[in-house]
């Protein structure tokens, strides 16, 4: 057998074991779920929530918001003499930067606390 016969056999035999490689099989999406995406929540939603659970006094809590990727620590939970709404202190680290503010989270009604006085 010739150099050129050779090359020539093994060029066949390849391209016969590739022909069975590509065979092509429909696609099934059927069994594809589309992962169910959660609520969106606000920085503001998140803080209050965390403040509604955490313990009156000073120990640090810390509090995440996946939706935003913002995050911080409540340093302080006190309770409102004028209502039954909850004073706290904490930060807030963004993208833009970290703050430290001092705020108010109140029942809402429902079972959610939002930030501010109630009824507001």
């Amino acid at each position: 057998m010739t150099r050129e016969n050779k090359y020539a056999l093994q060029l066949a035999v390849l391209a016969v074991l590739l022909t069975g490689c590509t065979k092509v099989e429909p696609l099934e999406t059927a069994a594809v779920t589309q992962p169910i995406a959660a609520p969106v929540k606000t920085d503001q939603a998140v803080i209050a929530d965390t403040v509604s659970r955490g313990d009156v006094g000073v120990k640090p809590l810390a509090w995440a918001n996946p939706s935003t990727g913002s995050a911080g620590v409540i340093e302080e939970i006190g309770v409102d003499p004028e209502s039954s709404c909850r004073a706290f202190v904490t930060t807030q680290r963004t993208l833009e930067g970290e703050t430290r503010f001092k705020g108010l989270a109140c029942p809402s009604g429902d079972s959610d606390w939002k930030l501010g006085r109630p009824g507001k």
